[in-house]
């Protein structure tokens, strides 16, 4: 299939993109003019320069592809910025869907977040949720599918969350966490999620549906830092936070760094955690994803 791949130089358009050519899909991968190209394993023309507030950029990205896999966001990672994240994640999803429309598109994979629900209050669950409530009101094509992946891990993290924790456990004596660490959650290996991402093109039963993706493991909080740390060969005592003064510096961080260890997204995202259901995909799609010491183990492999 000829599919457009958004977001191709992040982490998980990067790892999306490599796969999708390794199983003989004709790639085309929508990059930024500055950004990173050294994972992008793929012949300048199939690099497409376009950006999501430049929708006059959006026909020459669509045209000729028969599917869309739609990464490109503005993430909880960096200091919350409002207005651009209703710029990138609503209205220029929404300019990008009615383009591919117009260039005959099949088949849309928006990537959305597990902070996108009714109760979120971050901007970035706010602006996801608004694109993913634009998809289902329109009629196809293209025939949308929603992925909804937790916390993603893996490879060529680069200014994640995972990444910047990582970071500052080699750097502290102590090992930070947000609130009491109780909450349940599923992180996801990178390239479960763009393997599923994949899978939904050409699963018919996937039309039309959200699905959230997992890892194989439940874990708490506290137990997934501890894995994290046994991963690098570190010991760290464990230092809750409790989240209001876990806000008070992430407002801080975040007005006197551009990319702060924390964000207000962050706080608030810990604060509205959601269980993982991935039963619908397991089904569905064949999901199997790793379980988080084996997709650890692969994260740091030399």
């Amino acid at each position: 299939m000829k599919i457009l791949i958004t977001g191709a130089s992040g982490f998980l358009g990067a790892e999306t993109v490599a796969r999708a050519a390794r199983l003989g899909h004709d790639v085309r991968a929508m990059i930024r003019q500055n950004s990173p190209r050294e994972r992008l394993a793929l012949p300048a023309s199939q690099l497409y320069v376009g950006d999501m507030t430049q929708p006059e950029t959006f026909p020459g990205a669509v045209a000729g592809m028969e599917g869309v896999i739609h990464c490109a966001a503005v993430t909880a990672t960096g200091a919350t910025d409002e207005e651009l994240s209703r710029r990138v994640n609503i209205d220029g999803t929404v300019r990008l869907f009615q383009a591919a429309k117009a260039a005959g598109v099949r088949r849309w994979i928006q990537i959305s977040s597990m902070s996108a629900h009714p109760a979120t209050t971050s901007a970035y669950g706010m602006t996801k949720l608004a694109a993913d409530e634009f998809l289902r009101a329109v009629a196809p094509p293209p025939a949308w599918t929603i992925l909804r992946p937790s916390l993603i891990y893996g490879p060529g993290g680069g200014k994640g969350l995972v990444d910047k924790t990582v970071k500052l456990l080699e750097k502290l004596p102590l090992m930070p966490i947000l609130g009491a660490g109780r909450e349940p959650i599923r992180p996801v290996y990178v390239g479960d999620v763009a393997e599923a991402a994949i899978e939904c093109l050409e699963r018919e039963v996937a039309i039309g549906k959200t699905y959230m993706l997992g890892g194989a493991d439940e874990v708490s909080l506290n137990e997934f830092m501890a894995e994290l740390a046994r991963a690098r060969g570190l010991k760290r005592p464990l230092i809750h936070i409790p989240l209001p003064l876990a806000m008070v510096l992430a407002r801080a961080f975040s007005i006197l760094l551009k990319n702060p260890p924390i964000t207000v997204d962050n706080v608030k995202g810990v604060r509205e955690a959601q269980r993982v259901e991935q039963e619908p995909a397991e089904r569905d799609l064949g999901y199997r994803p790793l379980g988080l010491r084996e997709g650890l183990r692969r994260t740091f492999a030399g």
